[in-house]
């Protein structure tokens, strides 16, 4: 019947004309959760939920126990509502698939089957495929997935403002830099700032209280860096050593780090900015990235850069047989500070 993408689900939900049955994919968490909740406790009569809201938790359910519990009719209500939460459909054997399929095609008019996958199981494959068609046949798929740009910005500021602080879009985009564009983890950070100090929120605030990803701690890293802040680069270096951070992830998030400087570098230089990367590149909702790379390019030649992208090809090859990898970290982060300074290495 209907695949919603978040928008087309609000008005869904708004016009409470309830499908039997929905399956909830994608990789924004909190959104499936949020969603599922409220359609859920939308379509079952907030006096009689304690008879007709049925939840049940996925890992060691018998899939056969909540298929059963959704064929029965509601009491004292138009709607009887059961939630599996984050029971693995995909892969499905043969034997639970035709169940589910039999269960789905008979479902009666008054209920309403919810299946939430946490962390988005339902893939391209034809396994995949197959359970999604199935709940689009005979209900709606609702995929939900990260926001970005003003989409993410708005809520967070509108959530700072139910706490009494103010957060600007410029402030939003940081914070979303610096903590990632999971939506759960932003709301749980934002919290966290708000009640640190007062008033309207500023990048000290920010930086005081919100944990920072391991792609925010690296862009120190390399900023120490083209500072020349080695003892600052190397401290970050080892604050994500001890926090059990793979020294291949820290060595591809530099490598990340400098393939963006390069392109930003190479985008002003021909055209004076870096508008033609985001026609060229899947920058949307990211353009807060475009802006750090160019601001940290500023002072660099490209030769700098291409010898730093050559400095980090051969720490690539180099860090996968090493028998320590950190040391190949610490010995490349020494060579990018000399070809950031013009010199051979």
């Amino acid at each position: 019947m209907a695949h919603f993408d978040e928008k087309q689900l609000k008005q869904h939900l708004k016009a409470k004309a309830f499908l039997r049955a929905y399956l909830f994919v994608g990789d924004e968490s909190y959104l499936k959760q949020h969603y599922a909740n409220l359609l859920a406790q939308t379509a079952v009569n907030a006096a009689t939920q304690s008879l007709n809201l049925e939840r049940f938790e996925g890992k060691g359910l018998d899939l056969r126990d909540a298929l059963d519990r959704a064929a029965l009719l509601p009491m004292m209500s138009e709607k009887r509502c059961v939630f599996v939460d984050d029971f693995k459909l995909d892969p499905l054997p043969e034997r639970e698939y035709k169940l589910l399929e039999t269960t789905l095609r008979n479902l009666p008019d008054t209920t309403v089957l919810i299946f939430r996958q946490d962390q988005n199981p339902i893939t391209k494959k034809a396994s995949g495929k197959k359970i999604t068609a199935l709940f689009e046949t005979y209900g709606a798929v609702c995929e939900l997935n990260k926001r970005t740009g003003q989409d993410l910005y708005k809520p967070l500021i509108a959530s700072a403002a139910r706490q009494n602080r103010t957060l600007s879009p410029a402030m939003a985009q940081y914070l979303v830099a610096e903590v990632g564009d999971d939506f759960n983890v932003l709301v749980q950070e934002l919290s966290k700032v708000c009640s640190y100090g007062e008033g309207e929120i500023t990048k000290a605030h920010i930086d005081a209280v919100a944990v920072k990803t391991v792609d925010a701690k690296v862009n120190d890293l390399v900023r120490a860096l083209l500072q020349n802040r080695f003892d600052a680069a190397y401290q970050t270096l080892d604050t994500l050593l001890r926090q059990k951070t793979e020294p291949n992830y820290i060595l591809g998030s530099i490598i990340g780090t400098y393939v963006e400087m390069y392109r930003a570098k190479v985008a002003i230089t021909n055209s004076g900015s870096t508008q033609p990367l985001l026609e060229a590149f899947p920058y949307k909702g990211r353009e807060f990235s475009l802006r750090y790379a160019a601001r940290d390019c500023a002072k660099l030649e490209l030769y700098q850069l291409r010898n730093c992208l050559s400095v980090l090809w051969e720490a690539d090859a180099k860090i996968k047989s090493a028998a320590d990898s950190a040391q190949v970290i610490e010995q490349t982060m020494v060579k990018l500070l000399l070809a950031a300074n013009g010199e051979r290495v």
